[in-house]
């Protein structure tokens, strides 16, 4: 049995036809048909049945390819770590950041990470807690900052900041001109509204936010995503309650932030394996993302307050 063949059969199974395997392959349909025989032949079962044109996987065959993907994808990743140790990396993080934490200080955390590792090779991805939870579990991350996730089997979490949700508004707008934004203020105003951006916070913080304002609030449109509701926001017609992150990309653009009551906060940690707790590499890259939002709130003046075991 060789990677090869493994290769052939998950594309095979994966498209469902001889042919776009081959030509994800590089390799003639024939050579994709051989491939594929010597490794049921090497199985001593039938992995494919033809129906039509194509192909589908036997009872067998399926069982085969769930446990052939883990293997196939382990098989990739011992190959990518030996192209990387020739390549001089000694190094390698899959770190896993929200968009807004990203877009705010994950340049200066690099730079910082880099100055102690300078030849470790960073993989970022920019996700939601739910999908992070869910690559860790897969065994696909070595360090995460996202929203409290809260306890997890085999997974460490570990405090790292709270933030309060803020009043964005463009400055032309008529309530930009008071200091304080209350949620009866809203009334009668186009309001962005929001879906949740993580499993963990309730289904109703539209209403947890706005409160007994919601029933008279307009929400024409609706926006899962932080920074695609900044952008809204530019058109002067619009409000938001949102998180404080982004409001700085989105200042020069005319968009300003109040302080908004109730005063609801969002709580953020480092999620990361067990194993990973108290290694040098994810010591330091905790330190750098303290260091860096913490300069980044004080620097905009932002409701952000870093916390937890290690503040600088």
């Amino acid at each position: 049995m060789t990677f090869r063949q493994l290769q052939a059969f998950l594309l095979v199974v994966r498209t469902g036809t001889l042919a776009a395997a081959s030509e994800h392959m590089g390799l003639t349909q024939s050579g994709v048909s051989r491939l594929v025989t010597e490794l049921s032949r090497n199985v001593g079962f039938e992995l494919f049945t033809r129906v039509g044109r194509g192909v589908t996987p036997t009872v067998q065959g399926m069982a085969f390819f769930r446990i052939a993907e883990g293997v196939y994808d382990s098989a990739e990743s011992l190959q990518r770590a030996a192209a990387e140790i020739r390549a001089g990396i000694e190094d390698r993080v899959r770190l896993a950041c929200l968009p807004t934490i990203g877009a705010a200080v994950l340049p200066s955390v690099l730079e910082s990470f880099h100055q102690n590792y300078p030849n470790a090779f960073v993989d970022i991805y920019d996700q939601d807690a739910k999908e992070t939870v869910e690559a860790f579990y897969d065994k696909k991350l070595d360090f995460a900052v996202t929203h409290k996730v809260g306890h997890l089997e085999g997974i460490h979490t570990e405090a790292f900041a709270t933030a309060d949700y803020v009043f964005a508004v463009h400055q032309d707008h008529e309530l930009a001109n008071l200091k304080v934004i209350k949620n009866t203020d809203l009334s009668g105003h186009s309001h962005v509204g929001f879906e949740s951006e993580t499993m963990f916070l309730p289904n109703d913080d539209e209403t947890r936010l706005i409160g007994e304002a919601s029933g008279s609030i307009s929400k024409r449109i609706w926006c899962q995503s932080s920074v695609m509701r900044y952008a809204l926001l530019a058109n002067k017609r619009n409000v938001n309650i949102a998180e404080p992150f982004s409001l700085p990309l989105f200042a020069p653009h005319g968009v300003v932030a109040r302080r908004f009551e109730p005063r609801v906060t969002i709580e953020m940690e480092f999620v990361m394996p067990i194993e990973n707790t108290n290694v040098s590499m994810y010591v330091v890259l905790k330190r750098a993302f303290r260091k860096a939002t913490s300069e980044f709130a004080a620097r905009h003046d932002l409701p952000i307050f870093v916390g937890g075991a290690e503040k600088l």
